[in-house]
């Protein structure tokens, strides 16, 4: 349910409990029963509103998030050309691909296909 009908409701709920309060407080026996049927709507009206708000609370809720991460190193970093391990040629971003998440080459110069090793930075 809205937060806004939801909190209208309470509103409302409220003011039929004072005037049933009102009625209470008058007097004569017409107007205590007014007074008993309005402050038992209003306890209806509460007790509506909070099984609603329950039943709402209950169901999941679908959180999107969105994270932005920038990775910088400590030092300078120097693009350093890739060669071939067989024939020594240059390599180039379309002789990569990723297979069941290792970097596999395959050259196109000698046609040499090797998993790419990662070496150590120090």
């Amino acid at each position: 349910m809205n937060k806004i009908i939801e909190g209208f409701m309470i509103l409302v709920a409220i003011a039929v409990i004072f005037l049933g309060l009102i009625f209470v407080v008058a007097g004569g026996n017409d107007n205590i029963i007014v007074g008993a049927v309005m402050i038992l709507v209003a306890v209806g009206i509460f007790v509506f509103v909070y099984q609603a708000e329950k039943v709402q609370a209950s169901k999941p809720t679908l959180v999107s998030q969105t994270f932005n991460v920038k990775m910088e190193g400590s030092g300078k970093f120097d693009e350093k050309e890739m060669k071939c391990k067989t024939c020594g040629a240059p390599i180039t971003e379309k002789d990569l691909k990723i297979v069941e998440g290792g970097v596999m080459v395959t050259c196109s110069y000698c046609g040499a296909s090797y998993s790419l090793q990662e070496e150590p930075k120090w």
